[in-house]
């Protein structure tokens, strides 16, 4: 377990440090990216990083505001063994959740979706997404070979990305608690700022927590 405070790199002055974090984000680490963590920083959180196997009670002695997700390598099945139970109890919780890539397709099974291996995977940073919700669309940076079958969501599971390439599903979110997720990589920024505002989505929705 450690503690992360380093902020996105700013030409001329290098990376920086968050100083005064209005919230605290525990990071369930399957295989976090390191500008994951700066994006989160520079987005006001502190963020203490855990191992994949901690227990739903661990991070909740934490006093997390939001949980955060990570991406990760591997058949989301596989890793679910473990961390499926523990994203359900987080989301019974109402704690803002924000899931990425391995995170997303895990948060999908938590949720009472499936997944399925694609036919072929999507790898490198020129993929065209739809946001469904505004209609816009973003150039994102995927790397994954599941995908979570949009045809397997509960009612109460709305899904909000879609690929512009097959249709495969790219985000979900729940449609009466704070959890979202996406398929691809906002922290890698093809964009190269298209998908940033996840990360304040996120920080809203702690906000919003907070003042209820």
């Amino acid at each position: 377990r450690f503690t992360w405070d380093e902020t996105e790199w700013v030409f001329g002055k290098g990376y920086g440090r968050q100083e005064n974090p209005e919230f605290h984000v525990v990071a369930s680490d399957y295989g976090i990216k390191r500008n994951i963590l700066r994006l989160l920083a520079s987005n006001g959180c502190k963020v203490t990083v855990v191992p994949a196997k901690t227990s739903a009670e661990d991070i909740m002695a934490l006093k997390p505001d939001g949980v955060f997700l990570s991406n990760g390598p591997g058949d989301p099945a596989a890793t679910g063994e473990y961390a499926v139970p523990v994203i359900r109890t987080m989301v019974d919780s109402n704690i803002p959740t924000f899931g990425i890539c391995l995170g997303h397709q895990m948060l999908g099974i938590a949720l009472g979706g499936k997944t399925m291996k694609m036919h072929q995977g999507h790898h490198g940073a020129n993929h065209p997404v739809k946001d469904l919700t505004n209609g816009k669309v973003e150039i994102t940076s995927m790397n994954h070979d599941f995908a979570v079958d949009k045809d397997s969501l509960p009612k109460n599971v709305e899904q909000t990305h879609v690929s512009l390439f097959d249709g495969s599903n790219a985000g979900i979110a729940l449609k009466d608690k704070p959890v979202f997720s996406v398929q691809y990589h906002p922290e890698a920024s093809p964009g190269p700022r298209d998908s940033h505002y996840l990360f304040k989505r996120f920080t809203d929705l702690m906000r919003e927590r907070r003042r209820a």
